[in-house]
């Protein structure tokens, strides 16, 4: 305690550690669903085929159906092929709220911590720890800085000398919202500030951000068991195996940057735990893991190294051969395989170099007559590669770049040298390019056009088109791949010829995709969405019939919504929503701009309801003896205006369709016709009109009588 009897002041002080912690986030999960009963069907279809030498085709659709009440929900997963066969691969009733997830039923289980264990289709139960419905996912992946504030005042926080945080804080102990780090490994500068900007306190300390490491303080943990399922082209549900699964594993950061897992997995022959762990560094991660088996070993080590001249980064992972090689219903561990990288780049030259070296075990042989491989396309065991880009030039329109590659495949040489000039424009993107490959086989030169156009907004729903062409010497190719994504769904197709004179070749491949969602909250129907996700809000336009209006969710077009229907926005579920409208027509419209918040969990289909009307803008100008009249209130309908200091007004009008006369003007008693009316499709020009009694509509017919 601090008095100054010259200014009559007392300061007290307490230590921090008697000064509550206030929490960065108060509440760290979703709130409750909005949503009831709800039902979800996604459908989504693909297609891919040749017309030549070879013809072929092949297209499936897929399915996948949530019958959801709040927070749980029954989820289905189908699909059906060409070649007739029907199957369903997951059938589960699932529930993930406030951390905690389980399911029960036909599933495909979380994999676990683990990186060798298979992640088999299951009959059985899961029950996890869960992220999916938290709130502060991003603040979880940092290590927590907690600040002390003697008093009320600013805080900052930096990194490498740039501002990355500011705040003003209350007095207390107050943990920071770290949301907005950036990720990695680094040492900030915290300083604190007085309301008169006097520092307060000014220190470092080291702080790490990373996606692969579990909350501090906090276990992330599953548990699967059940009965392992095989899926069978015959058969419409998996095959069981006559055989039991467990796995069980856990994980928890024990430090700021230093974390570590461990995984359990059994059948009825076969065991395996893996232990692994997680070290992350301002200038060096690495991720080491080893496994023991039933008379098996493995191990995987990941590393990267960053330095202001290079960034360097390995892998390894080997696993050793069954004892056994007898051939199980279904095993643990895959067979046994190694596999080994490495990569380096730098700066150089203005541009990036970059090395690569891959080198894994030989693929395993196909023993089928039907199925023969030619020997020079076969898969390499050991790839190096070497890569140099680098930008020529660029400013707003044009851009140029060239790229030069050499690659060695089990001894096969491959050289590739390529320039490219773009070109960007408000709704046209071209490219030029000219390249040449060295093979084997000699050498060819390419030359290669492309353009892309996208409609930019130009109409409510999203449309892209691309060709492109190729032509060498003895080869010519043509490109077409086109996107429209609306109100019923998107769709997708690619088309590809290709006329080899070489080879004696010509075919046209072809490819595409669809998608399109079928949703009900119980109470309306619709169908429709620019993409296939899990939940989806219901926008209910009441009035403004064939009108679109964009749909915003936090400010960012998720798609559109057309007057006098229901139309479906489909949108990622765990998150809560600031839903918006916006008109898209050149017309004025009168309805109530409210945002709602909408919180969504999988299979939650939510209405949110509108009452939009077209509206006319009704503008004029009013005399007294022939000079404006100023302050003059009028009006007309149920609109009323008040005159400026030039006598003009304008207001919005509700009219019928197509109806584009005004009514009759109102001044105090006295009704006024509005002779000629100047007009467009969204507005009226009444001119000018002169207030005068003489012109009342009650006065001329009483003088008419």
């Amino acid at each position: 305690m601090i008095y100054d009897e010259s200014r009559f002041r007392v300061d007290v002080f307490f230590s921090p550690a008697l000064l509550p912690q206030q929490a960065a986030i108060k509440d760290p999960y979703l709130p409750d669903a909005r949503a009831g009963f709800s039902l979800l069907q996604n459908l989504s279809g693909a297609w891919s085929g040749v017309e030549g030498n070879n013809s072929a085709h092949t297209a499936a659709l897929y399915g996948q159906t949530i019958v959801s009440f709040g927070e749980s929900g029954l989820h289905g997963h189908w699909t059906l092929n060409n070649a007739g066969s029907t199957q369903l691969y997951r059938l589960h009733w699932t529930r993930d709220y406030r951390g905690r997830a389980y399911s029960i039923g036909l599933l495909q289980p979380y994999s676990g911590f683990g990186a060798f264990v298979s992640a088999p289709y299951l009959y059985g139960v899961e029950y996890r720890s869960s992220d999916n419905s938290r709130v502060d996912r991003e603040y979880r992946l940092g290590s927590p800085v907690e600040v002390n504030m003697p008093i009320r005042g600013r805080l900052e926080i930096l990194r490498d000398g740039s501002l990355i945080y500011s705040a003003l804080l209350e007095a207390g102990n107050q943990l920071i919202d770290t949301t907005t780090f950036p990720d990695g490994a680094y040492e900030i500068e915290v300083r604190t500030y007085d309301e008169g900007g006097r520092v307060i306190n000014e220190y470092r300390e080291f702080f790490t951000k990373d996606t692969q490491l579990p909350a501090l303080g906090e276990w992330q943990w599953s548990l699967q068991a059940g009965t392992p399922a095989e899926i069978n082209p015959s058969s419409t549900l998996p095959d069981r195996h006559d055989e039991y699964f467990v796995q069980a594993g856990t994980a928890r950061r024990l430090s700021n940057n230093f974390g570590m897992f461990t995984n359990l997995a059994a059948t009825g022959e076969e065991s395996a735990v893996e232990l692994g762990g997680r070290w992350i560094l301002p200038w060096l991660e690495v991720s080491p893991s080893l496994l023991h088996a039933e008379g098996r070993n493995g191990h995987r080590l990941y590393g990267s190294l960053k330095t202001p001249y290079f960034t360097l980064g390995v892998s390894e992972t080997r696993l050793g051969d069954s004892p056994n090689p007898a051939r199980r219903d279904f095993s643990l561990l895959n067979n046994g395989y190694s596999n080994r990288s490495a990569n380096i780049s730098t700066p150089l030259l203005g541009g990036q170099l970059s090395l690569r070296y891959t080198e894994r075990s030989r693929a395993l042989s196909v023993n089928d007559s039907d199925f023969v491989l030619d020997s020079e396309l076969a898969g390499a065991n050991r790839l190096q590669t070497l890569e140099f880009r680098r930008g020529i030039f660029s400013n707003r329109f044009w851009q140029g770049n060239i790229f030069l590659s050499h690659s060695d495949a089990d001894g096969i040489a491959f050289t590739r040298a390529t320039v490219e000039f773009r070109r960007r424009g408000e709704n046209w993107y071209h490219s030029a390019r000219s390249r040449v490959e060295k093979s084997h086989s000699g050498t060819t030169p390419f030359l290669g056009l492309s353009s892309t156009w996208n409609d930019r907004d130009r109409w409510s729903m999203v449309v892209d088109q691309q060709f492109s062409a190729e032509l060498s010497e003895d080869q010519q190719y043509l490109r077409s791949v086109s996107r429209a994504a609306g109100l019923r769904g998107q769709a997708s197709a690619t088309f590809d010829w290709n006329n080899d004179a070489r080879n004696d070749l010509r075919s046209l491949n072809y490819l595409g995709t669809f998608s399109t969602n079928l949703m009900s909250d119980g109470d309306a129907f619709a169908w429709g969405g620019e993409s296939a996700l899990d939940s989806a809000i219901l926008v209910d336009i009441k009035g403004s019939e064939d009108q679109d209006f964009e749909v915003l969710v936090d400010g960012i077009r998720r798609g559109y919504a057309r007057g006098d229907e229901i139309s479906a926005i489909n949108l990622p579920a765990f998150n809560t929503y600031d839903v918006t409208l916006r008109p898209l027509g050149d017309g004025f419209y009168d309805f109530e701009e409210h945002s709602e918040e909408i919180t969504l969990y999988p299979g939650n289909v939510t209405r949110s309801d509108y009452e939009v009307e077209s509206v006319v803008l009704v503008l004029g100008r009013i005399l007294k003896q022939g000079h404006p009249a100023a302050g003059v209130s009028i009006s007309i309908g149920d609109r009323r205006a008040v005159t400026d200091e030039f006598g003009i007004f304008q207001m919005q009008l509700r009219l019928p369709p197509n109806a584009r006369t005004s009514p009759p003007l109102q001044w105090g008693d006295c009704q006024i016709a509005i002779g000629q009316q100047v007009h467009s499709e969204h507005w009226i020009n009444l001119g000018d009109i002169e207030l005068n009694r003489g012109y009342c509509l009650s006065e001329v017919a009483h003088a008419s009588h």
